[in-house]
C-alpha cells in the first residue's frame, strides 16, 4: 500500500482497530463455512485508507489451496493507472473460517514519487446467499510505514451442478401392427438423368469451443503456480494477442508444456531459438485475468528449465524470462485493464 511522507491520525487508527477486533469477535460466532471454495478471484476496497492517489481497489487472487495453507497474488489499483501487485502466502483455518495472508514479495509497483509498503491480512470468511464475503484488517509488515485499513472482499460461491441420477421407469411393450402395403401405381413421367438431382447429405464438423477441463491435470494442481510477471492488457489490445515461447539463453534440450488456465497451449514440446507460437484473446466478462503456466517436461542439461516468453499485442511488446522445475509453474498473468 502507498507509504505516506508522514504519520497522522494516530487515535482515528487506534479507534478503528478496536472497532474490527470487535468486529472479528462477533464473525467468529458464526457458523464455519469450511466447504466453500477459497480459489478464485475476490475484489473489494479498503474501507477506511485515504491517500494522495485517492481510495485504492483491491484485487485477490488465490491460486493455489492445499490442506490449510494457499498462495496468490494482491492487486491495488489508484486514480491515475498507479498500482501495486504483490505475491502472497497464506493460512486458513476451516474450523473458524479464519484467513491470514502475508505479501512476501514485490511484482511491480507504480506509484509515481509515493514508496510502498507491504502488509498482512487479517480477515473472517462469511457466506450470505450466493455470495463469500471477507471482512477484517489490513496492517503493514513495517510499522510506522503507514497506517493500516478495514478490508471487505467478495467472490461469487462456486457450486457444482449435480445431474440427478435416470429414473427407472417400466417400458411396456407395445404391439406392432403393420400397416397395410399400398399399391405402387406405375410413373409414366419419363426419367431425365441430365436434370435429376440427389440430394446429398454432408455432415457439419463439430465447433470446437475452448473450455477449462473440469479435472485439472496433476502438473497444474500439484505444483506451485509462481506468478512471476504481470502484463496488464488495454481494452483495445484484448483481442489476437500473440504469444512466443522460446528457449532462454543456451539450447540445452528444455522440454515444456504451457497451459492457459487449464486448456493445454503447448504439448510437451522442446524449446529452441525458434519460437512456438499460440493466440490469447480477453474479455472482460469471460477471463478479465488469464494464467499462463509454464510446466517443465524435463531440465535439459542445465537445470532449471527456462524460457522466454514474448507476448506481442497491437501496440506493445513484452518480453518474460521465466523458469520452471517439478516443484513450482512459473506463470505470467495476463491482466485486462478496465
Amino acid at each position: 500500500m502507498q507509504k505516506n511522507n508522514y504519520i497522522s491520525n494516530n487515535n482515528f487508527h487506534v479507534i478503528v482497530k478496536r472497532q474490527v477486533i470487535l468486529l472479528l469477535v462477533l464473525l467468529m460466532s458464526v457458523t464455519s463455512h469450511a466447504q466453500n471454495n477459497i480459489n478464485g478471484i475476490w475484489t473489494g476496497l479498503y474501507l477506511t485508507a485515504t491517500t494522495d492517489l485517492g481510495q485504492p481497489k483491491l484485487l485477490v487472487e488465490i491460486n493455489d489451496f492445499k490442506d490449510s495453507l494457499f498462495t496468490g497474488v494482491t492487486h491495488l489499483y489508484y486514480e491515475g493507472n498507479k498500482y501495486e501487485h504483490y505475491k502472497i502466502v497464506g493460512w486458513y483455518d476451516k474450523k473458524d473460517s479464519i484467513l491470514v495472508y502475508r505479501e512476501i514479495a514485490t511484482i511491480a509497483v507504480d506509484l509515481g514519487l509515493y514508496g510502498n509498503c507491504l502488509g498482512n491480512y487479517r480477515m473472517i470468511l462469511r457466506k450470505e446467499d450466493r455470495n463469500l464475503y471477507q471482512y477484517g484488517y489490513w496492517d503493514p509488515n513495517i510499522k510506522g510505514c503507514t497506517g493500516g485499513s478495514t478490508v471487505w472482499l467478495q467472490k461469487k460461491v462456486e457450486e457444482v451442478k449435480k445431474i440427478p441420477p435416470p429414473e427407472n421407469k417400466i417400458v411396456e411393450k407395445k404391439k406392432v401392427v403393420p400397416e397395410p402395403k399400398q399399391l405402387k401405381q406405375k410413373n409414366n413421367t419419363p426419367v431425365n438423368p441430365a436434370t435429376t438431382e440427389e440430394k446429398v447429405v454432408k455432415e457439419i464438423p463439430a465447433v470446437r469451443i475452448k473450455t477449462t477441463p473440469a479435472v485439472l491435470p496433476a502438473k497444474i494442481t500439484q505444483r506451485e503456480t509462481d506468478v512471476q510477471s504481470l502484463v496488464e492488457i488495454t481494452p483495445a489490445d484484448k483481442d489476437s494477442i500473440r504469444v512466443d515461447v522460446y528457449d532462454n539463453g543456451e539450447i540445452d534440450g528444455d522440454s515444456v508444456s504451457v497451459y492457459e488456465e487449464g486448456v493445454l497451449r503447448i504439448n510437451k514440446r522442446m524449446i529452441t531459438a525458434k519460437p512456438i507460437t499460440f493466440y490469447v484473446t480477453l474479455d472482460k466478462n469471460v477471463n478479465p485475468i488469464t494464467h499462463l503456466r509454464l510446466v517443465a517436461e524435463s531440465l535439459g542439461s542445465i537445470p532449471p528449465c527456462t524460457a522466454l516468453m514474448i507476448v506481442t499485442t497491437k501496440t506493445k511488446r513484452y518480453e518474460v524470462h521465466l523458469s520452471s522445475n517439478f516443484n513450482k509453474n512459473a506463470t505470467v498473468e495476463l491482466f485486462l485493464k478496465e
